[in-house]
């Protein structure tokens, strides 16, 4: 009897283990436009932005079954990066300082006017009413576009090195120089200063922050550098993928990777000294971007165009 008492609640911790495992949402295609291509995406509350080198797309998604496109814009010079408002101001970056961004009449379908400015850089990242932009080759720079259309330049913020990715969080920005990983100060946004770093990582691209921990990509390598202590950011784990990473996104207890030749993988990262893979989607020519809004995926896939995916 003794025995049978043991058996059945072996039985029960290894059901307990086997349903932590499996992932109880599901992925479902609801919407895919092979045009245009789509190296970036980036959802805002009503808007779907889409951007290669050189055209921007600006999609509305109250059908989330058939986005509608508003307008988009052309570019003389590279499209690095793009963010926008709510008030429907789009900021464009480039690292040409005489690009020049004309609204495509052609694509007009007398949906909502959006205004356009051109910044330089490579990254742009807002939060509130502030502007972080970043260069791979002169670093930071913040703006305030809380006094009028044009942004109003703040400071900037240069080591020598320049930024790769950045995520900004007052009073805190993440970023990714040549090097490695930099923890910056802004509290006091006329002086940003370094409180931190960590140098061991070799290739970083692309970064997501996730309570205290940063999400660093870097080639096939995904890394966790614990930031609990800011002066003294830690490496905690590694895991490998077969293929580059391309864009992270972070949330919640998951984290959504986009791969270069397989696709999206979905880790859970609730422990994460024990990363374990989720859910997947498979796309042969691999996600170039990732941004997610309540139970969907958005995903950019390069020539492969734009997908949204339910997840839940």
């Amino acid at each position: 009897m003794k025995k049978l008492i043991i058996i059945f609640f072996i039985l029960i911790l290894l059901s307990l283990n086997l349903s932590a495992l499996i992932d109880h949402k599901f992925i479902h295609v609801l919407y895919h436009n092979k045009l245009p291509v789509a190296n970036n995406i980036k959802v805002t509350d009503q808007n779907v932005l889409i951007f290669n080198d050189w055209y921007l797309y600006i999609y509305s998604f109250s059908n989330i079954w058939n986005p509608a496109i508003e307008t988009g814009y052309s570019s003389t010079y590279p499209i690095t990066d793009v963010e926008s408002t709510e008030d429907r101001h789009i900021y464009i970056c480039s690292l040409e300082p005489t690009n020049y961004i004309t609204e495509m009449d052609s694509l007009n379908t007398m949906g909502r006017i959006y205004f356009a400015q051109k910044l330089l850089g490579s990254r742009i990242r807002r939060e509130g009413t502030m502007l972080y932009t970043s260069h791979p080759d002169n670093g930071l720079e913040i703006y305030d576009i809380s006094k009028g259309v044009a942004p109003q330049r703040v400071t900037a913020y240069s080591e020598d090195w320049g930024i790769l990715d950045l995520e900004a969080r007052y009073p805190v920005i993440h970023a990714l120089n040549d090097f490695g990983y930099v923890y910056v100060s802004i509290r006091d946004l006329t002086q940003p200063r370094t409180l931190g770093f960590n140098y061991e990582i070799v290739e970083g691209t692309v970064l997501s922050v996730n309570r205290n921990i940063v999400w660093v990509g870097a080639g096939q390598t995904l890394l966790a550098i614990e930031i609990t202590y800011p002066e003294n950011p830690v490496i905690v784990n590694r895991y490998r993928f077969n293929s580059e990473i391309n864009a992270l996104k972070a949330h919640g207890n998951e984290l959504f990777v986009g791969l270069k030749t397989s696709g999206l993988r979905i880790l859970d990262i609730t422990n994460t000294r024990n990363i374990r893979e989720k859910n997947s989607f498979y796309l042969r020519n691999g996600v170039n971007s990732i941004d997610l809004s309540e139970d969907y995926i958005f995903l950019g896939a390069g020539t492969q165009g734009w997908y949204i995916l339910e997840y839940r």
